[in-house]
């Protein structure tokens, strides 16, 4: 699912490259580690582990527990960026983690930890790939970053390519292509486009205030579409993490 996804989604980056790759400066080598890094965290740790993580959860589940993503942005922010952490968003944090146990709690019964623990991973993935951009969007411009670590994530995961890749791909319904096509190009392509652009002109700590719209969707459709439980924890859980992630998001009076 990663590699299909992303194998279209550079296709989309290259149609698009002779309008994204204008950087407003040519790209320095001192700057190559940093972009590696990046890549790394937006490709193939954040996708490889939500995927994985969503083998076992619920797409509610898994939406509230991405939603721990811009709390551990204003961790790495207040590291790297040297942005101010205050006591309020100490107490937000572990707010987040009690949300992130109450949501897990149905998960522990069954005898795993293991998919809540992916998802996890996922966040702090987004956090890292996000924190880590600013400087080189700010440099060389959002649409290039966006484009150069597509491309190179897309690299990096190409080891998964495989026979058995090409028979699933071979078997794939009509509804699974447009699924598809639908997360790389427009969810990827032009999602990224967009993030990045975000990235490029806000306070990184602040960004991420369009994340609560992911475990709202992610909960009613797991409702609607996948018929998916919603239990009293979800309903605990994803209220008390949702209140964490407003206290570590919100602006100072």
């Amino acid at each position: 699912m990663t590699l299909l996804r992303w194998l279209i989604a550079s296709a989309g980056f290259l149609a698009l490259s002779p309008i994204a790759l204008k950087p407003k400066i040519r790209f320095q080598r001192q700057d190559l580690p940093r972009l590696l890094v990046i890549s790394f965290a937006n490709v193939a740790a954040y996708h490889l582990s939500l995927n994985y993580g969503e083998t076992t959860v619920s797409s509610g589940l898994a939406g509230l527990l991405v939603s721990l993503g811009p709390v551990f942005i204003v961790l790495l922010s207040a590291y790297t960026l040297k942005e101010k952490i205050g006591m309020r968003v100490v107490f937000a944090l572990l707010l987040a983690v009690v949300g992130a146990l109450i949501l897990s709690i149905p998960d522990l019964n069954a005898g795993s930890i293991l998919g809540p623990i992916e998802v996890i991973i996922t966040a702090i993935s987004y956090a890292f790939f996000t924190v880590l951009a600013k400087p080189l969007v700010g440099k060389y411009g959002p649409l290039p970053i966006a484009t150069w670590a597509g491309l190179i994530g897309t690299v990096m995961i190409l080891p998964l390519l495989s026979s058995g890749f090409v028979t699933q791909v071979g078997s794939l319904s009509l509804v699974g292509w447009l699924s598809v096509v639908y997360l790389a190009i427009l969810s990827t392509v032009f999602g990224y486009f967009m993030f990045y652009t975000l990235v490029s002109r806000g306070t990184v700590s602040r960004l991420s205030i369009q994340l609560y719209l992911i475990p709202i969707v992610s909960v009613i459709g797991g409702v609607l579409l996948l018929r998916e439980a919603l239990t009293v924890y979800t309903i605990a859980g994803g209220a008390t993490m949702l209140v964490a992630v407003a206290l570590a998001t919100q602006k100072k009076d």
